[in-house]
């Protein structure tokens, strides 16, 4: 299933628009993506910004980097906040509790004991924290939000579809989004032009329903096809399972 989940706007975690109604959308998911402006011609309330387009110059308008950081912040803090509001529950139950709450965001507790053990180790490794888990009471702040990233990571995997790459500034930003990746969750990134495979698209309906309209243009014959490539590398993060019923 592809669903499309729009209004997302920061402070949502904090009810700002459609609030945590956007956020519990997700859950639906097993991988996002996240449909970027690279052009750096709107900003993260959609707001037109003008942009130079020389990378000579500081005029590149909104920086998407800034939008790939912001999205997936909401999806920590909506949460962290989730943790926080039951957490003397939690640490005084333990792991068995964290593992319930981690498995409500749709996931099975196989699953989520993976991301555990797996911070746990790492606690214990890095920081000579031996059965961390067993300790919950001990945890600050900076423990809950490595706990959540970790299970973000692995939950929600995102490609990006870095849109309006006819636009020149997209080309400067989109060579910095891929330098960085992954990055914030980020994975992968397609640089695309939704507005030209929509045309041909149109195009061809036209062509179909009424061949001599004046609608139809000047089309390229080749099929534009990176809004599909953009779809096979987000299927690619989290691979589907095949079942044969026998």
């Amino acid at each position: 299933m592809l669903k499309d989940v729009a209004g997302l706007v920061p402070g949502a975690y904090k009810g700002r628009g459609r609030g945590n109604k956007f956020l519990d959308d997700l859950l639906d998911a097993d991988v996002l993506i996240h449909v970027l402006d690279a052009s750096g011609t709107a900003d993260t309330e959609g707001n037109k910004v003008v942009v130079d387009g020389d990378k000579n110059n500081d005029s590149l308008g909104s920086d998407p980097l800034n939008d790939i950081a912001w999205v997936h912040n909401e999806l920590i803090q909506w949460i962290v906040a989730n943790l926080k509001t039951r957490w003397n529950t939690i640490s005084r139950r333990g792991r068995q509790k964290l593992v319930s709450m981690f498995s409500g965001y749709k996931q099975s507790e196989s699953f989520v004991w993976d991301v555990l053990l797996s911070v746990e180790k790492f606690l214990l490794s890095h920081e000579g924290r031996d059965r961390a888990l067993d300790n919950l009471k001990d945890w600050d702040e900076g423990d809950l939000y490595r706990l959540v990233t970790a299970f973000l990571g692995v939950r929600f995997p995102t490609a990006l579809a870095l849109n309006k790459y006819d636009i020149p500034s997209s080309k400067i930003h989109c060579e910095r989004i891929t330098s960085k990746l992954p990055l914030h969750g980020a994975h992968v990134g397609t640089f695309l032009c939704a507005e030209q495979e929509m045309q041909y698209v149109r195009h061809h309906i036209y062509s179909a329903i009424a061949p001599n309209s004046k609608k139809n243009g000047d089309v390229t014959s080749s099929p534009p096809i990176k809004v599909w490539d953009c779809l096979q590398s987000a299927m690619k993060l989290r691979e589907p399972v095949l079942v044969f019923p026998v």
